[in-house]
Protein backbone atom coordinates (compact mmCIF):
# COMPACT_ATOMS: atom_id res chain seq x y z
CA UNK A 1 0.00 0.00 0.00
CA UNK A 2 2.68 2.60 0.55
CA UNK A 3 3.98 2.11 -3.16
CA UNK A 4 0.49 3.31 -4.04
CA UNK A 5 -0.91 0.66 -6.13
CA UNK A 6 -4.14 1.13 -7.47
CA UNK A 7 -4.62 -3.33 -8.27
CA UNK A 8 -3.21 -6.19 -6.80
CA UNK A 9 -3.02 -9.45 -9.46
CA UNK A 10 -2.90 -12.69 -8.05
CA UNK A 11 -3.21 -16.64 -8.52
CA UNK A 12 -4.06 -17.15 -5.20
CA UNK A 13 -7.94 -16.79 -4.73
CA UNK A 14 -8.30 -15.60 -0.57
CA UNK A 15 -11.32 -13.84 0.85
CA UNK A 16 -9.53 -11.94 3.02
CA UNK A 17 -7.50 -10.31 0.37
CA UNK A 18 -10.14 -9.59 -1.34
CA UNK A 19 -12.35 -7.69 2.16
CA UNK A 20 -8.76 -6.16 3.08
CA UNK A 21 -8.37 -4.68 -0.72
CA UNK A 22 -12.07 -3.70 -0.90
CA UNK A 23 -11.96 -1.49 2.23
CA UNK A 24 -8.71 0.01 0.97
CA UNK A 25 -9.44 0.84 -2.45
CA UNK A 26 -7.82 -1.30 -4.72
CA UNK A 27 -9.02 -3.60 -7.30
CA UNK A 28 -8.34 -7.19 -6.50
CA UNK A 29 -8.09 -9.50 -9.48
CA UNK A 30 -7.83 -13.47 -8.59
CA UNK A 31 -7.27 -15.46 -11.62
CA UNK A 32 -6.40 -18.27 -9.68
CA UNK A 33 -3.16 -20.87 -10.26
CA UNK A 34 -4.92 -23.25 -13.17
CA UNK A 35 -5.66 -20.54 -15.08
CA UNK A 36 -2.70 -18.39 -15.18
CA UNK A 37 -0.22 -21.10 -15.19
CA UNK A 38 -1.33 -23.79 -18.06
CA UNK A 39 0.17 -21.10 -20.54
CA UNK A 40 3.78 -21.38 -18.88
CA UNK A 41 3.83 -25.31 -18.71
CA UNK A 42 2.81 -25.56 -22.41
CA UNK A 43 5.30 -23.13 -23.23
CA UNK A 44 7.89 -25.10 -21.60
CA UNK A 45 6.27 -28.47 -23.07
CA UNK A 46 6.62 -26.40 -27.35
CA UNK A 47 10.35 -25.36 -26.22
CA UNK A 48 11.56 -28.84 -24.86
CA UNK A 49 9.93 -30.13 -27.98
CA UNK A 50 11.94 -28.15 -29.84
CA UNK A 51 15.26 -27.95 -28.40
CA UNK A 52 15.08 -31.49 -27.65
CA UNK A 53 13.09 -33.21 -30.03
CA UNK A 54 11.47 -35.18 -26.97
CA UNK A 55 7.69 -35.25 -28.06
CA UNK A 56 5.02 -33.93 -25.10
CA UNK A 57 1.31 -33.70 -24.46
CA UNK A 58 0.12 -31.24 -22.58
CA UNK A 59 -3.49 -32.45 -20.57
CA UNK A 60 -5.88 -29.55 -19.83
CA UNK A 61 -8.41 -30.30 -16.71
CA UNK A 62 -10.42 -27.86 -16.09
CA UNK A 63 -10.60 -26.32 -12.35
CA UNK A 64 -13.61 -24.68 -11.71
CA UNK A 65 -11.67 -22.70 -9.28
Amino acid sequence: LSLGVDAYISGEVSEQTYHFAKEMGIAYISAGHHATERYGVQALGQYINKTYKIEHQFVDIPNPV
